[in-house]
């Protein structure tokens, strides 16, 4: 099972995705933890350029982006296929979200296309303003208004057939417990189901 937590920059991704992670294998679970963009070779490149090191173009960023993520699909493929769970802080949605801003969002899917999509989407919504303050630094995505029309993208994206049906919507403003709580029940609820 591949569960992919989303949400604009300081929706708590990181936070909640890590403690899943850990309550599944307190559980006894076979689960990993994995993250967006990668620490492997290309997804250094991108962290670079998120971060301003490097500079690149929005159509190369996208490609880079793309290539992270089929090397990280053929990459977790053979856990997935011995029934682990992987629990990743980002996902597809996320370019979707972030690239479709200025580049046509039918090219961003289909450089995408190589990779699988999700069993379970954990969308963390959570007001531009709010994010902005917890974030507290300057990569290139972080402007209210830019965070305001990721977050617009995701919640158009979540609608559509494709992602409806395996993403659930989470109200992030909530205290952190809460939060995890609904999260737990949640990936319970899937778990139980498949098995």
């Amino acid at each position: 099972m591949l569960i992919a937590f989303e949400g604009i920059d300081g929706a708590g991704k990181t936070t909640m995705s890590t403690r899943l992670h850990k309550e599944l294998l307190n559980r006894g679970m076979n689960s990993f933890w994995t993250t967006e963009p990668t620490d492997g070779p290309v997804g250094k490149i991108v962290k670079e350029i998120l971060t301003g090191e490097m500079e690149a173009d929005k159509r190369t960023l996208a490609l880079l982006f793309a290539a992270d993520r089929i090397q990280h699909v053929v990459e977790m493929e053979p856990l997935l296929n011995k029934g682990s769970i992987i629990i990743t802080d980002r996902y597809l949605l996320s370019s979707l979200a972030y690239q479709g801003l200025d580049l046509p969002m039918e090219w961003v899917r289909e450089i995408n296309k190589w990779a699988r999509l999700p069993d379970l989407v954990i969308y963390l919504d959570l007001d531009p303003e709010v994010a902005l303050r917890r974030i507290g630094d300057g990569q290139i995505f972080h402007s209210l208004n830019t965070l305001r029309a990721v977050r617009s993208n995701y919640l158009s994206l979540i609608e559509r057939a494709e992602w409806s049906s395996r993403t659930v919507k989470v109200d992030a403003s909530a205290p952190e417990e809460e939060v995890f709580r609904t999260i737990l029940n949640i990936v319970m609820m899937k778990l139980e189901g498949i098995q």
